[in-house]
């Protein structure tokens, strides 16, 4: 940010970020504001609504966690600015409430956003005053007209537009589940995929869309189409069983698609648990699968419970670490009932799915600071961060990294015989396998005594929505979110970024029109 020409500022604010919101669904409020104000001088923050200006003035003021950034005052030590903290030599006025020796503050913060007026001191005359008593002035506010005030106006959320930037997001094409499937489906076959390995892959990849996964779903078809091209995926290899002859089976991918791999190991896991009462299987040598959740149908055809584990290359930093060195490992549990759809939650180790980061860059959007670090460790909203060397940050704390080794002992030492800092990235190496693995377990109630399985679901969730004395919000369970989704895309049409249709070159003329207008 330029400050006024030949004067060094007097207070600065550096790379502010402020959210709201649970985490991993944070809205931003502040996405890295960085303002530069010189002693004499009044620069007026200019919010895009009232929220963002809120959240600023109480940050300044000390009221206000901010999630990264600092705050330097000409004569005080620059800190990092984590918790509620004012620096030496900075005062938060709001017109009418002048402050005696105002004037021998370095720095002022006029909060317009909270004006109370006093007859003879406007909002102009206040940041004036400071300013003629030598103090830096920062007037935060949500109107422009009031921002007209200032010697210079600094847009709040407006991104620098530098000649790099990608292009304004696109409008997204909408297709429905049939002609998505059809039109991936088209897209495997002409690379020279068999059908039925491309039905599979297709379905997989749909379904994730279809329930608002879209970081599973089709934006991941032509870095597929690249890897078969390059050879990161083999099109023509056949999973090999290294043994199945008891309740625990190992199935070599053989650099595969990940689905075919995934797909033969639920349908026997699930099985051979109605058999035996519990089943694994261990995946090895394998490449991306999708979705975990794309394997549930064969749990809740046999009736057994289902825990799927899987590891991947390097994508996620440990607590306080900036740089990538664990997978975005993942866990699903599915949970058959006798009526109505099964319980089914699937996660990942990271604060996000690496997937849900790259479809924001597919779509020119930022991403909540939680989201990612950069090359330093530092929180960014730019997805672009994630391929130049950022990393996601393990979820929960320690206790999140707690459930990645879990996932990489089970799903990587014992079904693969690796760990995911032995993981080859699907990006960066294209030509190779990923030679990740996953393990597949499944438990049939029936070896448990037939406990009531969908009473107990019932008290379950009961009991989480009478937590809530206001009632409980309208997402409280899993599987609820997907469910709104899938719901919403039946009606409306599966979006998918104009960007991946583009490089897919799918036409009008490949895909069905549906009903309702989708594709």
């Amino acid at each position: 940010m330029t400050e006024a020409a030949g004067r060094p500022p007097a207070f600065r604010v550096v790379d502010l970020i402020v959210a709201e919101g649970p985490e991993g669904a944070e809205r931003i409020l502040i996405a890295g504001l960085t303002v530069g104000v010189a002693a004499g001088e009044i620069v007026a923050v200019l919010a895009d609504g009232r929220a963002p200006a809120e959240a600023l003035v109480g940050v300044l003021a000390g009221r206000r966690r901010a999630q990264y950034g600092s705050i330097a005052v000409s004569g005080s030590a620059r800190r990092r600015h984590v918790g509620p903290a004012v620096p030496a030599g900075l005062s938060v006025v709001r017109p009418g409430q002048w402050l005696p020796g105002i004037g021998a503050r370095p720095a002022v913060v006029v909060d317009a956003v909270h004006p109370e007026p006093r007859a003879g001191d406007t909002v102009a005359s206040s940041a004036r005053g400071a300013a003629r008593a030598g103090s830096a002035v920062l007037l935060v506010t949500d109107d422009p007209e009031t921002a007209a005030v200032a010697d210079r106006v600094v847009h709040l959320n407006r991104p620098p537009q530098p000649p790099t930037r990608p292009e304004p997001p696109a409008e997204a094409e909408r297709f429905s589940a049939e002609a998505l499937t059809a039109a991936v489906l088209g897209s495997l076959t002409s690379a020279g995929v068999a059908p039925q390995r491309a039905a599979l892959v297709s379905r997989v990849l749909v379904d994730a869309d279809l329930r608002g996964h879209f970081s599973h779903g089709v934006g991941l078809l032509p870095m597929y189409l690249d890897r078969l091209a390059r050879g990161g995926i083999d099109l023509a290899a056949e999973p090999e069983w290294i043994s199945r002859d008891s309740v625990v089976a190992v199935l070599d991918a053989r650099g595969g698609f990940g689905q075919v791999a995934a797909d033969a190991a639920a349908e026997h896991c699930a099985r051979r648990a109605t058999e035996h009462g519990i089943a694994a299987v261990a995946v090895r040598g394998n490449n991306h699968i999708g979705m975990l959740a794309a394997y549930r149908d064969h749990f809740v055809r046999h009736g057994v419970v289902g825990l799927v584990l899987n590891i991947s290359g390097p994508s996620v930093a440990a607590p306080g670490a900036g740089r990538p060195t664990l997978g975005n490992d993942a866990v699903c549990m599915v949970v058959p009932r006798a009526e109505g759809r099964p319980l089914v939650v699937d996660f990942a180790t990271g604060t996000v799915a690496s997937g849900k980061i790259r479809h924001a860059a597919h779509r020119g959007e930022p991403v909540p600071p939680t989201w990612l670090v950069d090359r330093q460790g530092r929180p960014t909203t730019d997805p672009e961060e994630l391929d130049r060397g950022g990393a996601v940050p393990v979820f929960g704390g320690h206790k999140g990294l707690g459930v990645a080794v879990i996932t990489e002992v089970l799903a990587g030492i014992l079904a693969g015989g690796t760990v995911s800092p032995l993981v080859h990235k699907q990006r960066a190496e294209p030509d190779r396998a990923m030679d990740c693995s996953q393990l597949f377990l499944a438990l049939s109630p029936s070896a448990f005594g037939d406990p009531p399985v969908d009473e107990l679901l019932r008290v379950l969730s009961a009991a989480v929505a009478d937590g809530y004395p206001q009632g409980a919000p309208r997402v409280h369970l899993p599987e609820q979110q997907e469910e709104s989704a899938e719901a919403a895309a039946r009606e409306h049409g599966i979006p998918v970024p104009a960007r991946v249709v583009e490089s897919l070159g799918w036409t009008a003329d490949r895909t069905a029109t549906a009903v309702g207008g989708a594709r």
